[in-house]
Order: structure tokens, then C-alpha cells, then sequence
């Protein structure tokens, strides 16, 4: 045996040896990366969510939707909310995990879609949009869904106090005629792309009704980004790049029951409005 072969034999036997001494000194293994465009397994919806700092994150136009994320992305998700819907608290955590798990690649939007059967879901749409003109939109988003039971005038001019808002601003800004219309404007856009119950989410032209888990949004979401990734490595130039798969994909949603025929240059204009 010569001595190269020799050294080769002793460090494959050695290997065992290391993995376990590593492990014994508080080491971990290393793991492989999903194969779903994360560097990280998908949480559970419990724990989605739940530890992402704001102030990282969150972007809170004065006049335009509030997002999460980049303001540029291989992949838009826009969630539909109404902050009354049960199935939408489920959902408003874990929608903030996904610019943590998929960082720079995806920007979330919200928009509204207040329900006309939640009698509180308008006023508190207004109050959430009032407390985005001071940069407080995600804050007061997270009070309003912490405790859905407390949305009368009252407790959502306190949720304002709580913030350390200008409650006299945030006041007029409540009854402003633009986010009046705004509220109104999305909620009926929602029905036009086919999502008239909340929340309804969209990862780019792929379109889903409710909620299932976050595991299968994460999932979704990382096979758009793989498809989006193919475009870019094509020469699709990054702001595009959303508006060509929403072309893509907008007519390959399953359609409910007499809905019209898809208008896919509506869908773009509405999915990537500011």
C-alpha cells in the first residue's frame, strides 16, 4: 500500500468519528438546503411569522399598498385581507415568514377585501390604512388581528394611541376620501380576479382561495421563484419578471362556477398596482 493510499484510508475511517465528535461538542451537521428555493425548511403555521422583525421588512407607503419584502422581486404575492375573517388571522403571521425564507426573491402586498357581511371590517381597513400614513401599517395591522373582538371606534383609536400616533392625524387620515376608495377599489378588484371570499392570495398569476398551511404556500411559492429564476437566466429583466408569469399562469387557475373568461391584462395592472 503506498503512503497516499495509506493517508486516503485513515481519513475515510476517520469521518464517523468526527460527525459524532462534532455532535458531542454541541456542532450540528450539516443540512441540504429544500429543494423549493429556500434556504430553510418551511415552519409550522404556529410558529410562521412570529419572530420577524418589522422593522426589517415592512414598508408602509404613504399612498400606495403596504408591503413586506423588496420593492422589486421574482415573485409578487398579494393577499387579499379582511380584518374581521377568522381564516385571514390565521394566515397574517405567516405571510411575513416568506420574505425571511426566500430573502431579495419575494415582495408580499396587501390589499383589502372587506366583507360586507363583517359590519367592523371597512373601519378597520381605514384605521390600518390612516396608521400607514405614518409608517405604522404593519404595527397596527399585527393589534388589529391580535384581538379581532375589539374593532369599534374606540379601540381602534386607542390601537392608535398605543402606537404613538398623531390620533388627530391618523383621525382625519381615517376619513380621507383616498383611502375610502381605496378599501372600495380593492375589495371590488378582489371579485374581479375571482377571490371574493378572503383571504384570497395570489403568488404572482398563481391563484389560491383561503388558506391551507403555510407549508404549501412556502411550497408554491418556492416553485414560482424557480420558474422566475428560468426567465431571469433567459434575459428577463427582474421587473418583468412578474408580469410575464401572471401572463403565464392567470388563465390556468381552475375556474368557479360562472366565472367570465380571464382578462390577464386586468390582473397585471391590478396584482402589480402601487
Amino acid at each position: 500500500m503506498t503512503t497516499r493510499t495509506r493517508l486516503l484510508a485513515i481519513t475515510v475511517s476517520f469521518l464517523p468519528f468526527l460527525s459524532t465528535a462534532l455532535l458531542a461538542g454541541g456542532g450540528e451537521p450539516v443540512k441540504a438546503a429544500p429543494a423549493n428555493g429556500s434556504a430553510v425548511a418551511p415552519l409550522s403555521d404556529e410558529r410562521a411569522g412570529k419572530e420577524v422583525d418589522l422593522a426589517k421588512i415592512a414598508h408602509s407607503p404613504q399612498d400606495g399598498s403596504p408591503y413586506l419584502g423588496p420593492q422589486e422581486a421574482f415573485v409578487v404575492v398579494n393577499v387579499f385581507t379582511d380584518f374581521q375573517c377568522p381564516v385571514c388571522r390565521r394566515a397574517a403571521d405567516p405571510i411575513k415568514q416568506l420574505v425571511v425564507d426566500f430573502p431579495e426573491k419575494v415582495k408580499v402586498v396587501f390589499r383589502n377585501n372587506a366583507l360586507a357581511m363583517h359590519p367592523r371590517s371597512v373601519g378597520a381597513a381605514l384605521a390600518a390604512l390612516a396608521a400607514g400614513r405614518q409608517a405604522k401599517f404593519w404595527q397596527y395591522y399585527d393589534r388589529l388581528f391580535a384581538n379581532p373582538r375589539s374593532l369599534d371606534d374606540a379601540s381602534l383609536r386607542q390601537i392608535a394611541t398605543d402606537l404613538g400616533l398623531d390620533v388627530e392625524q391618523w383621525q382625519r387620515d381615517v376619513a380621507d376620501p383616498k383611502n375610502v376608495e381605496r378599501v372600495r377599489r380593492e375589495s371590488a378588484a378582489a371579485v374581479e380576479l375571482g377571490v371574493p371570499g378572503t383571504p384570497g392570495i395570489f403568488v404572482n398569476g398563481f391563484r389560491q382561495i383561503g388558506w391551507g398551511s403555510y407549508l404549501d404556500l412556502h411550497n408554491t411559492v418556492g416553485r414560482e421563484i424557480a420558474a422566475a429564476e428560468t426567465l431571469a437566466a433567459a434575459g428577463t429583466r427582474l421587473a418583468d419578471i412578474p408580469a410575464a408569469r401572471i401572463r403565464a399562469m392567470a388563465e390556468k387557475n381552475s375556474k368557479r362556477d360562472g366565472e367570465e373568461a380571464v382578462n390577464v391584462d386586468a390582473w397585471v395592472k391590478t396584482l402589480l398596482a402601487n
